[in-house]
């Protein structure tokens, strides 16, 4: 009988410093997901696009709350 590995999903948690700009929290998320893919060039814009929604919607969500 063969065993089949399984691979996990791996969801990065998004970490959001408010204690800076927004700017400068897009920048740190995209150095993230440029760390992520092992930091290969080419993809700063698409990274930095990423970046600009995932904290959008981190902050979307975090008002709702309120």
């Amino acid at each position: 009988m063969k065993k089949f590995a399984t691979q996990k999903t791996i969801v990065p948690i998004l970490h959001v410093n408010e204690n800076v700009s927004l700017e400068e929290q897009i920048a740190e998320r995209a150095h993230e997901l440029w760390r992520q893919r092992g930091r290969e060039p080419g993809s700063d814009l698409s990274d930095w696009f990423q970046a600009e929604r995932e904290v959008n919607e981190w902050h979307q969500r975090r008002h709702k709350k309120d």
